[in-house]
Order: structure tokens, then sequence, then C-alpha cells
């Protein structure tokens, strides 16, 4: 069997060094190793100098401070399209109300065409469901399967038991949830132990 570490220590090794709960195969090498007590060294070094420094902590009010002298440029679509931008938006709100004001006033003089094109669409929205209902039906009774579970739904005694057993398997499944979720009325022997 082969002495441990193989390797020299790590800064894992360190760490736990200088927290003194290095593990005693490291300490041996420790003991033996010249590489290894000069790392130490170094590190114990460093470490001291680190503790000597002053800590540093900024005031509250530095992080607003840092984002008030942060000037962000606008993009620079943003720059080249402000000033045409700036008349068109009048002219795009007032498009706009003119539009609507024309639409309000063709409506009021037009209104058995207007009436005539919503009941066109009406109608044609319901031939496009009643159609739609038809192609969906057509489908269905055209699968494989649909006469055996037509003949089965001919009998109302087997409607009557499927209904009945879909019942008592959901009342079942509901009292085994229940059961699941239920917390423990008295400690479990085997818990936290």
């Amino acid at each position: 069997m082969k002495r441990w570490p193989i390797n020299h220590l790590t800064a894992d090794d360190l760490d736990a060094f200088h927290s003194a709960s290095l593990p005693p195969e490291a300490r041996t090498h420790l003991t033996e190793c010249a590489d290894c007590q000069a790392m130490v060294s170094i590190d114990r070094v460093v470490v001291n100098a680190l503790a000597t420094l002053p800590s540093y902590a900024p005031r509250p009010d530095f992080a607003d401070r840092v984002l008030t002298r942060i000037r962000r440029p606008e993009p620079a679509l943003v720059r080249l399209l402000r000033p045409a931008l700036a008349g068109r938006r009048l002219a795009l709100a007032a498009t706009v109300v003119v539009a609507m004001g024309t639409s309000i006033i063709w409506s009021l003089f037009n209104r058995e065409l207007l009436l005539s094109w919503v009941q066109l669409a009406a109608v044609e929205t319901g031939r496009a469901v009643w159609l739609g209902v038809r192609v969906v039906a057509t489908n269905l009774t055209s699968q494989p399967w649909y006469l055996p579970i037509r003949e089965f739904a001919s009998s109302p005694g087997r409607l009557a038991f499927l209904a009945g057993g879909s019942f008592v398997t959901y009342v079942a499944a509901l009292f085994a949830l229940r059961r699941v979720l239920t917390l423990p009325s008295g400690p479990v022997s085997h818990a936290n132990g």
C-alpha cells in the first residue's frame, strides 16, 4: 500500500492547515516535504499580510453616486431618427383620427351594406363551423375502432357497468391520494434516526 499523499498539498489542504483541520496524513507529508513546507511558509506570509490590511467598506450611497455620473449615450439610430420622428408623430396621430372619423361617417351613410357584410360573415362562419363538425364526425365514424365502441355503447347495461366501475375507481384513487398526502398522526420510528 502506498503512503499518502503521492502528490503535494493542494490549495484546500493549505486552507485546512490555516484552520488547524489538516488530516494527520497531510501533516506527516508536510514534515517530510521541503517544497510543501516552503509553500506553507509563503502562504502564511501572504495570509498575515492580508490580515493587516484595513477592511474597506464603501459608503451606502456609493452605487447611487457612481450611477449618477454615468452618461449612457443614446443609440445612433435614435439620434438619427429623432428629428424625423418629431413631425411624424403628429402626422401619425392626425392620420389615425382622420381614418377613424372617415370610417364612422362612411358607416353612418352605408348601414345596409355594412349590415349585409356582417350577416354574410355570420352565415359563412356558421357554415364553416358546421362543415368542421361534419368533417370531424365523418373522420371519427370511419375509424376502425368506432364500430366496436358503438356496439359496446349500444347496451345500457354495459354503459351502466362502465360508469359504475369508473366511479368506484375514481373514489378509490381519491382515498389512496388522501392516504398518501396525509401527515402521520404519531412519530415515525425511522424518521430522523
